[in-house]
């Protein structure tokens, strides 16, 4: 018998603590068990004290440094989830620690290799314990691979969609968008591990996806997307990543036998920008940043002066309550397809399906990201029965579930712009 339903590991980090806040006052979780986990007992009481069950919930200490403790922590959950990054440094540990304490795991990390090595080395391991292994279920990327399901799910019964390319814009306040140094530390270290991302995918070739009709245009830089009427560069994100493996996911599912899973499609994965001018700053800003997050010593400065090479944007202060209550997002998907499959040897017609959907939510990093963790963790509580076993992607867990009427009765919008005609 576990002691907690629920263990929010680095409950006393920026983003854990707005975890911790939503468990508190969503009435969805009371009567779970819950309880907060970081590596120093003073900082956790002290985040308890701000909230309106503390005496409800339990206390555990355990740091990543400490295995024991962290196994001690896992052996006391039935979900774990992790707020600790950067997770290329601090995820492993945790994961481990769940898979011999025989928790379910879920983190908000966007960074690919730490994802891809986790399901390299651990899915076999988390199958056969009958565990739930599963990154990015904050803002990366819950709003990309959900919202690609449920783009998907909106073509009739008899159109084949084939490519997506979804669209990012934030909307930040009068000082713009803000967030904090750990978001920053994980980017920085996230370009960083390109080598070894590349070096991994290596290993374990993609499964052929049979995707019939093109692919999305490349865009490798800046242009002015006609669909949402913006100037748009290639997201720098996990979206792509995740919503990718999902598709892979789909395909070598379905060559084993499994009929019930969405078709596979072609996923690309951009932000805008509000004009030709901040394109041009932000082009400066992001050469730099990829030129200097390429080596060791060079990723020592940028850690050690983020407000400078970010504009101001990210900061060991974080953004203020003012700037969280006035940033938003909105995530606008442009889907292209067929009205019926197309014969397999036949020459492709063009494409005649098109369908636009959109998701919109409130500020990414501290508002959203709570939200959606905490919904993937109730369906993990409440819906196991409709989530395989392994180390897999938002939407390839959570598919069958409940997430999306979750999502929406939790204030986040998904949209038809354009149905099909």
């Amino acid at each position: 018998m576990k002691n907690y339903d629920i263990v929010v590991f680095g409950a006393t980090g920026f983003t854990g603590k707005y975890v911790a806040r939503l468990l508190d006052e969503l009435p969805a979780v009371q009567g779970y068990r819950i309880a907060l986990a970081g590596r120093s007992e003073e900082k956790v009481r002290a985040v308890l004290q701000g909230l309106h069950h503390a005496a409800d919930y339990g206390v555990i200490i355990a740091d990543v440094s400490s295995e024991p403790s962290l196994v001690a922590m896992a052996t006391q959950a039935v979900l774990v989830l992790n707020c600790v990054g950067p997770y290329r440094f601090f995820g492993e540990p945790v994961v481990k620690a769940c898979l011999e304490g025989g928790a379910h795991y879920l983190d908000i990390t966007g960074e690919p290799e730490f994802i891809e090595r986790m399901e390299f080395k651990y899915n076999l391991a988390a199958k056969e314990k009958a565990l739930v292994v599963v990154s990015a279920c904050g803002f990366d990327s819950i709003p990309a691979d959900i919202g690609t399901l449920f783009t998907v799910s909106q073509f009739p019964p008899n159109a084949v969609p084939t490519m997506i390319e979804s669209y990012l814009t934030i909307q930040g306040g009068p000082r713009g968008v803000k967030g904090h140094y750990t978001t920053f530390e994980c980017a920085v270290h996230g370009f960083g591990s390109q080598k070894a991302l590349a070096t991994l995918r290596k290993q374990r070739p993609a499964p052929p996806m049979n995707i019939p009709g093109p692919r999305p245009p490349r865009h490798a830089g800046l242009f002015f997307a006609k669909d949402v009427r913006k100037y748009c560069l290639p997201f720098p994100g996990s979206d792509a990543a995740i919503v990718r493996r999902t598709q892979q996911y789909y395909a070598a599912e379905t060559a084993a036998g499994e009929k019930s899973l969405p078709v596979p499609v072609h996923f690309a994965a951009y932000f805008t920008l509000p004009s030709l001018f901040w394109s041009i700053v932000f082009i400066i800003f992001g050469g730099i940043f990829s030129l200097l997050a390429k080596f060791a010593v060079t990723r020592t400065i940028l850690l050690k002066f983020p407000k400078l090479f970010t504009a101001g944007i990210f900061s060991h202060e974080g953004p203020t309550e003012d700037d969280i209550r006035q940033t938003s997002l909105t995530m606008t998907f442009v889907a292209n397809g067929y009205r019926k499959q197309p014969a397999p040897d036949a020459i492709k017609p063009p494409l005649d399906c098109k369908i636009v959907t959109r998701i919109t939510a409130p500020e990414p990093g501290y508002v959203a990201t709570p939200i959606f963790l905490v919904a993937t963790a109730l369906c993990v509580l409440e819906e196991r029965r409709d989530i395989p076993s392994g180390v897999l992607t938002t939407a390839a867990a959570f598919g069958r579930t409940s997430l999306i009427e979750r999502l929406k009765a939790s204030g986040i919008g998904f949209h038809v712009v354009r149905a099909a005609e």
